[in-house]
């Protein structure tokens, strides 16, 4: 029997004989026709008959090695632990759900489109440990509402039986689908809401805002749902522009969370989660949505609020008066009816755009006064890490980068940096070229505003004190030893080189993106996942950073085909 003739059949022995294969794929389809290695038997071998197609053997050696995200959910009375889903059926989905691995380590499980019209189903609906709670889309809209009627919709929430927590109606009748808790002992309210595409998203915020207004603004408030706004869009992100005017961020924000590669889930926090990969993206197999994971410390993770002192008025002024075309830092009346008492507040919600951080307290560290005068500089470095193989082989492998028309984005010859970033839909914010203009351009991507250079590169500086028989071989001609180094970069306006940018992505656990004129982007190693980016540009003519954002003032993310990665 011929190769091609066995195709789909499996036997218990077979004898093959090998001499007359010609094809790539002759010898695996031969192979797999035998249950057991007991029942096969070769005659004639000749192993170079053997050999795949070198197609796709040039695809799999293409093929990036998978690594398995192992869960954020922490098993701690200090975190609260979410699961947030648009489960699109719970009866057809449920025992998927109740079955999935993440399901029962989560204290709250938020669902959207439920599809249960009556509330009675419920009970068929209960998981053990769990207490549920069900609207229906027909209970949450008066009757002349044209989604009164219409199927779909509903939202629910399990909370684990051993939690303390208060149901909250709104103070006044609401056409918004959602259902509202407040967890008593993390001091936390939970909002689950879902917008349907047939309700206008005006609407729908109007209805919201007003059931957030009944909350006092120094609550941590989390709103968890599908509002149908792709956060990818550049342009008709209305409930996204509502919600960060009152202070809130979507920590998914530019995370597919669909099949389609849509971000239509969201998490809108008006706190910082400061634990390290606080949220995670989970595939599931039995929707067309992805579930939302969320991992929070109740106890550190605190509402920004900002307290101008002597050294910000300095630093405002500093940026203020060099250039006009740099935006102004905007005092909100105390009378505002915003959620935020500054826009300094506000800013400081938006800077953490699919951020994450870790904090560190560092007693030894030379701006730890500054810090705790200032609490909008975050504590979000790690300095007490180690550098890793990737960091160290970087520095080793440094070289000048490859041509940027290597960079596939089309055949346009560019006449200047701007021009090469146009055409990514990026484009350079302006930066005070005093010698911190790396650390200013980076403390912009993190906060939209460069007071904070000197935290950063005073991390940096201790990171490398810390790491300094790894970081000796690295240092340039122009010191003599490490220590000389050191010296000579912890001095404020001192220019920054290749080992503090490594240095300071490293402790950020960020990946620095550099574009520069006529180059492909040079991509500084700090994190393992590659949407952790922060965007500079560099002169070499000046020796100038500036910080690179997109049209619609975020921190683009590119792909490892389009960086230059030594």
């Amino acid at each position: 029997m011929t190769i091609h003739k066995a195709q789909g059949i499996t036997v218990d022995q077979v004898v093959i004989s090998t001499k007359d294969f010609f094809g790539s794929g002759m010898g695996y389809t031969a192979l797999s026709r035998v249950r057991t290695l007991e029942g096969l038997f070769l005659i004639d071998l000749r192993v170079d008959k053997f050999y795949c197609n070198e197609n796709v053997d040039r695809i799999l050696s293409q093929m990036k090695e998978m690594k398995r995200k192992t869960s954020i959910f922490r098993h701690s009375p200090e975190f609260l632990n979410i699961l947030f889903h648009n489960i699109e059926g719970l009866k057809c989905n449920f025992n998927a759900l109740r079955n999935h691995y993440l399901t029962r380590q989560a204290d709250l499980i938020c669902l959207t489109e439920t599809w249960l019209n009556d509330n009675n189903q419920i009970d068929k609906f209960t998981i053990n440990g769990y207490t549920l709670i069900h609207k229906s889309r027909s209970c949450l809209f008066s009757t002349n509402h044209s989604l009164h009627s219409q199927k779909g919709g509903g939202v629910a929430i399990y909370y684990r039986d051993n939690m303390s927590v208060k149901t909250i109606d709104s103070t006044e009748y609401l056409d918004l689908e959602h259902i509202t808790l407040k967890l008593e002992k993390e001091k936390i309210i939970i909002i689950v809401c879902y917008r349907s595409p047939q309700e206008a998203k005006r609407n729908f915020i109007e209805n919201l805002i007003r059931h957030l207004k009944q909350f006092d603004s120094n609550e941590h408030i989390l709103i968890l749902g599908d509002m149908n706004e792709d956060s990818f869009q550049t342009k008709s992100k209305t409930i996204e522009r509502s919600l960060k005017k009152l202070g809130f961020v979507n920590t998914f924000r530019h995370l597919a969370t669909t099949n389609s590669l849509t971000s239509l889930d969201c998490a809108y926090l008006n706190f910082v989660p400061c634990e390290k990969e606080s949220k995670q993206v989970i595939a599931t197999f039995y929707s067309f949505h992805e579930a939302l994971i969320l991992s929070i410390n109740s106890i550190k993770d605190k509402v920004h609020n900002y307290i101008e002192t002597e050294d910000d008025i300095d630093e405002r002024m500093e940026v203020n008066s060099t250039s006009e075309s740099l935006p102004l830092i905007t005092t909100i009346s105390y009378n505002s009816n915003k959620r935020k008492s500054t826009s300094i507040g506000k800013k400081n919600n938006k800077k953490f755009k699919n951020k994450t951080f870790l904090p560190v307290m560092d007693k030894n560290n030379d701006s730890a006064n500054y810090d705790k005068k200032n609490p909008d500089s975050t504590k979000i470095t790690d300095v007490n890490k180690s550098p890793s193989t990737r960091e160290l082989e970087f520095l080793s492998n440094l070289k000048e980068t490859v041509p940027f028309n290597n960079l596939t984005i089309g055949d346009s010859r560019f006449h200047s940096l701007t021009e090469q970033l146009r055409v990514l839909n990026l484009r350079t914010i302006a930066i005070i070229g005093d010698g911190n203009c790396f650390f200013r351009a980076i403390s912009d991507q993190l906060f939209d505003t460069q007071t904070y250079h000197r935290r950063l590169r005073s991390d940096a500086i201790t990171y490398i004190r810390r790491n300094i028989a790894a970081f000796e071989f690295f240092v340039s001609d122009e010191d003599n030893t490490i220590y000389d180094y050191i010296f000579r970069m912890e001095k404020n306006y001192t220019y920054a080189d290749h080992l503090i940018i490594m240095a300071t992505a490293s402790i950020l656990n960020q990946n620095i993106i550099i574009h520069e004129y006529g180059k492909r982007p040079l991509l500084i190693p700090g994190s393992d996942y590659i949407d952790r980016q922060l965007h500079i540009s560099y002169n070499p003519y000046n020796q100038h950073y500036e910080s690179v954002k997109d049209f619609d003032e975020a921190i683009p993310i590119m792909s490892f085909d389009d960086l230059q990665l030594t």
